[in-house]
């Protein structure tokens, strides 16, 4: 099966679950997708992979954001402008894997590598 026609399988089954489609499939996955990048989705990923990405992504933009609105005046001290956005980054990125996990322990879906569709799984 191709990615985008298990990307198709996992759409029709998350919704004969009740799962929201942004649950699922968050936007910057759904952008991903869309050029055809084949990235997995959240809940099929396991928890370390899903905490470095989303707490790294999180890092990165949120600190980056600071740094402009608010940091780039001076006086704040390289802990601050380094070590809150890795912070809040890795708080992030727990509290979406503990999420995705739990979704994924919930329905009982494996790992993307062995997920073949409602039936299967």
């Amino acid at each position: 099966m191709t990615s985008s026609e298990k990307l198709k399988v996992m759409k029709a089954h998350f919704a004969s679950l009740g799962i929201s489609p942004i649950t699922g499939a968050p936007l910057i996955w759904r952008v991903l997708w869309f050029f055809g990048v084949p990235v997995p989705p959240l809940v099929f990923l396991r928890f370390a992979s899903v905490a470095l990405i989303t707490g790294g992504f999180f890092a990165v933009f949120w600190g980056l954001f600071m740094w402009f609105v608010f940091w780039s005046r001076g006086g704040e001290s390289m802990w601050v402008v380094v070590g809150l956005p890795l912070l809040v980054g890795a708080m992030f990125g727990f509290i979406n894997a503990k999420r995705s996990r739990t979704i994924a322990r919930t329905y009982k879906l494996p790992l993307w590598a062995d997920y073949k569709g409602p039936l299967q799984s």
